[in-house]
């Protein structure tokens, strides 16, 4: 097996196959990758290219999203997010989402309600890194979704508008990008604490 890490591109984290990693990286300028047999080398690689665990580029900000749900995938469930953007901050966000109520749905829906909050910041050229810990929503919102763009959305698949209204908001905007982070790891880093923070929203929303 190969393990592609990706310390710089429009996704940040290890990748399993040349196909998802090129998405992240291919136009995208300054990219930082290589292919490593272990995880632990890919590990090393991206922890090495960054500076307390934050890239090495200029970001002006990152922002920590988080889905939840109680009795996935059974009766009675309940979804909410979380959105982090730091200690009291007004933009932070704990709710319940609408519509279908899967853990899936709530990562994606925390990703586009983030894009809806930072939009002025995008407009404005400022660089912006969104933090999930779900290789689910940011493969839908980047690979999983181009794919389903060039077959025309003309798939039958889960939370497919979900999936789409998250693509459309990603694409072309260069100015965002994500990265994927481990959860629960009890880690004492930005990101770790940051992703915990974000958890914490999403599992108040609903009551946890």
């Amino acid at each position: 097996m190969s393990f592609y890490a990706i310390a710089n591109g429009r996704s940040i984290g290890i990748f399993l196959n040349w196909v998802e990693c090129s998405n992240s990286v291919k136009g995208y300028k300054n990219a930082s990758y290589k292919k490593f047999d272990t995880r632990e080398e890919a590990t090393n690689f991206i922890n090495n290219n960054t500076v307390n665990g934050e890239k090495k580029d200029d970001a002006d900000y990152y922002v920590y999203t988080d889905g939840g749900c109680s009795k996935n995938g059974k009766a009675g469930a309940l979804a909410g997010i979380g959105i982090f953007f730091g200690v009291d901050d007004s933009r932070n966000v704990s709710k319940r989402i609408e519509g279908k109520q899967t853990n899936n749905a709530a990562e994606l829906t925390a990703i586009i309600e983030t894009y809806f909050i930072i939009e002025k910041d995008i407009v404005n050229g400022k660089k912006i890194v969104i933090v999930s810990d779900s290789e689910y929503a940011i493969k839908c919102v980047s690979s999983y979704g181009e794919k389903c763009s060039k077959k025309q959305w003309n798939l039958d698949m889960p939370n497919k508008e979900l999936v789409q209204t998250a693509y459309n908001m990603y694409k072309d905007k260069s100015n965002v990008t994500f990265m994927h982070i481990r959860a629960h790891t009890n880690g004492t880093d930005i990101h770790s604490m940051g992703n915990d923070n974000a958890d914490k929203l999403a599992s108040a929303a609903i009551g946890l």
